[in-house]
């Protein structure tokens, strides 16, 4: 009896773990299975240690950019013609190129 307890206990914070995860913007199921597998504790600590990926306004997770920098997926962005360049829209001038946006 205690062996099925301990299993449905360990089952159940594997399962918050993950929705927990999520809520930081990470995957779900590759947390939930690691509690699962190692122990949710240990598990938890490390995920509440980590910093959190979503953005705070619109709850989106950001993406990262070229430089490996995150950005945040609201901005809208203006392909430059002339080298390809993602400049922000308000930008008149490409800043690699010089390029006029508009």
């Amino acid at each position: 009896m205690s062996m099925v307890l301990w299993l449905f206990l360990r089952l159940f914070f594997s399962l918050v773990i993950g929705y927990y995860a999520n809520e930081k913007g990470r995957n779900m199921w590759a947390w939930g299975i690691a509690a699962l597998v190692f122990t949710p504790i240990i598990v938890g600590i490390i995920l509440a240690l980590m910093p959190d990926n979503t953005d705070k306004d619109s709850g989106k997770s950001a993406t990262p950019s070229s430089n490996g920098s995150y950005k945040d997926d609201t901005v809208e962005e203006v392909r430059c013609p002339e080298c390809g360049y993602l400049a922000d829209a308000g930008e008149q001038y490409c800043p690699r190129c010089g390029e006029m946006l508009w």
